[in-house]
């Protein structure tokens, strides 16, 4: 496999970067029990002559902690969720987006707000956290920090207009679901193929439109069944009925039944469910 196909392959699937996640047990001191638990990542892939690793620990705001191996065990992949890295476009990715692994009980999804940062995924029933994060690469040529898709996640639901610090300058940003679910390459898709055919629509003339028609759960939904009856189409497969699907989601979930083992150009992947509370 080729480094482009194999960096493709981890888009697609999901990549753990910065470090593997481990989590902290078995200390004893008093500084150290309080570590106990806690999720981190580890900066070194060699332990120092006293056999200790160098641990950047969720939460922590220094450079990391030296922590013997002993006192770390690997986070298992099922406790490991899915969040997309829209990237910017000076940093030439090979997509558009990526998908990162993150422990489920990461602060990142504990102390957010629950209604996400994405007024309208919030209206639609899938808040979505919005986060800005370092580039991969230096974006000091003009226009190398704009992110449209990340310019559409923020726009404000009547006026179709982002707030001027998400017009410009931007960057890459994490996206994520705050209640610790996955949201894989495929949900991500769906999200901005919702938010390309909205926006033509807030070009109407002011007052002339109601943004509330396709703001809600039902326009968002019919998006994402569309582009699932598209994949299945190119996989020869039928479409799925929408009563059906309905009837095999708990009542927690709506009927958000994403990408039905895309086919097409891309790896085929597992069908992936988007749950509301």
């Amino acid at each position: 496999m080729s480094n482009s196909e194999a960096a493709r392959t981890a888009a697609l699937n999901g990549a753990v970067e910065g470090g593997r996640w481990v989590r902290i047990t078995g200390l004893t001191s008093a500084a150290g029990q309080k570590l106990n638990g806690k999720v981190g990542q580890v900066l070194n892939t060699t332990p120092n002559e006293d056999g200790r690793l160098q641990v950047k620990i969720d939460g922590d705001t220094s450079s990391g902690k030296l922590i013997k191996e002993a006192n770390i065990t690997d986070v298992p992949r099922n406790e490991l969720v899915k969040t997309c890295r829209l990237s910017a476009r000076g940093e030439d990715s090979v997509l558009e987006h990526k998908v990162l692994l993150f422990p489920k009980d990461h602060s990142m999804f504990t102390n957010c707000n629950p209604k996400g940062d994405s007024p309208v995924m919030a209206l639609c029933g899938l808040p979505l956290a919005v986060k800005q994060v370092n580039p991969y690469k230096d974006l000091s040529d003009f226009g190398a920090t704009d992110n449209q898709r990340a310019t559409y996640l923020m726009i404000d639901p009547i006026t179709g207009f982002a707030p001027y610090q998400w017009q410009t300058k931007v960057g890459p940003v994490l996206v994520y679901r705050p209640d610790g679910l996955d949201l894989n390459f495929y949900d991500m898709v769906c999200v901005n193929t919702y938010f390309f055919e909205i926006i033509d629509l807030y070009a109407r003339e002011p007052g002339t439109y109601d943004p509330m028609k396709w703001v809600n759960p039902t326009y968002f939904q019919r998006i994402v069944r569309r582009e699932r009856d598209q994949s299945n189409w190119l996989a020869g497969k039928p479409k799925l009925d929408p009563d059906t699907t309905k009837k095999s989601l708990s009542r927690e979930e709506d009927a958000y039944t994403i990408m039905a083992n895309y086919h097409g150009s891309l790896e085929a992947v597992d069908c992936h469910t988007i749950s509301t509370a």
